[in-house]
């Protein structure tokens, strides 16, 4: 995380200066203009960089404003069980706070997905917006609340435990369609690691045409996208959501997010959406909606049966399929077990290398079976030199034949891990039970683990590498170059001479290059990556000490005096070699 000083711009500057203005203009308006009360609740001031965008200026100032013309003093009342605290204020029937109980920030506050940086606002046909009208509290209790204003009428409940709100508003529609909801959100920092915040920070959304989950892009801000007819919106904060969804859904939704900027390291995205409910309103109406607002534990989305838990995008295809099939009942079952999480992760590693051993070991005898073959590879490369590539490929594959050797066997374990690597890559960075959570030097396992850190920015590197050094990252990649050493002692180099060293190079290139990728991801996938080259190193070591060279040359060689019934494509493919060869000599006659 870079941590520069947020500095004043000239637009900035204006901005604070406009806002100044406006207060104090307001302020002796209404000094001027209306009965003063006693004990009137302060003026509440909207945070810079918070974004306003698409709200009506009477909702901006009524909201900003506690005691109207009228008289009407905005009054907050609380509701909660055991998971969540919501507060809303009579002033629009607005949620101005929710709390996520059992959970904290970063920096050990508690975390308010709400807390007077939202607008959640329903305009049905004919009628003034919801946030402008003034309710009265009619009933309260400790689980739910209900407020009037004599012709609308808003419901709020929670059970007794959980993270869903049940919200109703009830009354008389004017005219004829379908209500409006208008929903900004500023969502402010609650990770150590702004930048991965940001990226896992998203909207996500089911669409009723297909029921996939789709989402926007994390890492950038969309300007603007029309997702069409949805079952609900979700805004996605890394590690904890706001869901809304109406019980008919939504006809269509337009949605957007902006990313925060260096300069407000606090602000993660500003989350925006149009949308119509998909219920016309004709006379007498209920709007019915089902809010969820906690983590993004999987198990916990799941059980509401609704595809909440796919806002956890463990990425698309066979990744994902790994992740939620593979990867999350194995670490669900070992967490069962109230183990330390860095024991977790190092069972998982071995879990996952003992099922693929058989492949492992089936990978080095073919590595073996290639060294023990090199000098013979190198005079079938002598003979044959660059002139005849076809002659010496056919040398070579019948070299391969002969021996029973497959030159690509060494592969398929590389084949089979890469989906499971690019799993745990998505899965880690979502895994709410690893935040907070410690191991040896690293205080929170989901997020990068830094002992070396510094304040000052240093062109490129901060802004490449960070201004830390995250030691997990630095243990991967010693062990990914010292794995890549030993594997290339364990091959054969059967290729051009000039063209193995360039490989060689990209290979301990690219261990490098992930250390500046991944030295500000999670210390639980870094760490998970640094224990799979560990045990990699064992069972390379184990199988090298059960494999003889001698007598693997010796089996070679005893296959080789086997006699070979040749297949149909090989038979071919030697007819078409000395078709090639009789043409040759007859261009030359």
């Amino acid at each position: 995380m870079e941590n520069q000083k947020a500095g004043f711009d000239r637009n900035q500057l204006i901005g604070v200066l406009l806002i100044v203005t406006i207060m104090v203009g307001f302020g002796w308006w209404q000094s001027a203009n209306m009965p003063e009360v006693e004990d009137a609740p302060p003026t509440e001031v909207v945070e810079e960089g918070a974004s306003t965008q698409g709200v009506n200026a009477e909702v901006v100032e009524m909201t900003a404003a506690v005691l109207d013309s009228n008289g009407f003093v905005a009054e907050e009342i609380s509701i909660e069980n055991d998971d969540l605290k919501l507060t809303y204020t009579t002033l629009g029937a607005q949620l101005v706070r929710a709390q996520i109980k059992g959970y904290q920030t970063y920096d050990s506050a508690e975390v308010l997905l709400v807390n007077s940086n939202q607008v959640l606002d329903i305009k049905l046909p004919g009628d003034v917006a919801l946030s402008i009208k003034e309710f009265n509290v009619v009933s309260h209790n400790g689980t739910s609340l209900i407020l009037s204003d004599g012709a609308t009428d808003v419901k709020v409940s929670l059970e007794e435990a959980g993270f869903v709100a049940s919200y109703t508003v009830n009354g008389t529609a004017s005219a004829v369609g379908k209500p409006e909801l208008f929903w900004e959100r500023t969502a402010y920092r609650t990770e150590k690691g702004i930048s991965n915040e940001r990226i896992y920070s998203t909207y996500s959304y089911k669409v009723q045409e297909d029921g996939d989950v789709d989402n926007l892009s994390g890492r950038g801000g969309d300007k603007s996208k029309d997702v069409g007819a949805v079952n609900w919106l979700a805004q996605k904060q890394h590690f904890f959501s706001y869901i809304v969804q109406p019980e008919g859904g939504f006809a269509s939704a337009t949605v957007a997010t902006v990313n925060g900027t260096d300069a407000n390291e606090n602000i993660v995205k500003v989350f925006s959406s149009n949308s119509t409910l998909n219920q016309s309103v004709n006379g007498a109406y209920s709007l019915p909606f089902s809010m969820y607002l906690g983590p993004n534990h999987y198990q916990t989305l799941k059980k509401h049966d609704r595809d909440y838990e796919k806002v956890i995008n463990f990425g698309w295809g066979i990744f994902g399929w790994i992740g939620r099939g593979v990867v999350v009942p194995i670490f669900n079952w070992l967490d069962g077990y109230g183990w330390n999480y860095g024991v977790i992760i190092l069972i998982m590693v071995l879990i996952i290398k003992g099922t693929l051993s058989p492949l492992t070991f089936a990978s080095y005898r073919s590595m073996a079976k290639m060294r023990v073959l090199k000098p013979q590879i190198e005079a079938i490369n002598e003979k044959f030199g660059d002139k005849d590539a076809m002659g010496k490929q056919q040398a070579q594959m019948a070299l391969y034949r002969e021996t029973g050797v497959k030159p690509l066997g060494g592969c398929i374990p590389i084949l089979v891990q890469m989906p499971i690597l690019f799993a745990m890559f998505r899965f880690f960075p979502a895994s709410i039970e690893l935040r907070g959570q410690s191991f040896l030097w690293a205080t929170d396992l989901s997020t990068y683990d830094a002992l070396i850190s510094w304040e000052s920015h240093i062109p490129i590197l901060s802004t490449v590498y960070g201004n830390h050094i995250s030691i997990f990252t630095l243990l991967m990649t010693g062990s990914t170059i010292l794995y890549t050493r030993m594997n290339q002692s364990m091959t054969a180099s059967t290729g051009n001479a000039e063209q193995m060293k360039q490989m060689q190079m990209i290979m301990y290139l690219m261990p490098l290059i992930f250390m500046f990728v991944l030295n500000s991801y999670p210390a639980g996938l870094t760490y998970y990556y640094f224990l799979s080259n560990i045990v990699t190193f064992g069972m390379q070591w184990a199988i090298r000490r059960s494999l003889n060279d001698e007598a693997i040359l010796a089996k070679i060689e005893a296959k080789k005096a086997q006699p070979k019934k040749q297949s149909k494509f090989q038979a071919r493919l030697e007819e078409m070699q000395r078709q090639q060869n009789l043409n040759r000599s007859q261009r030359r006659k």
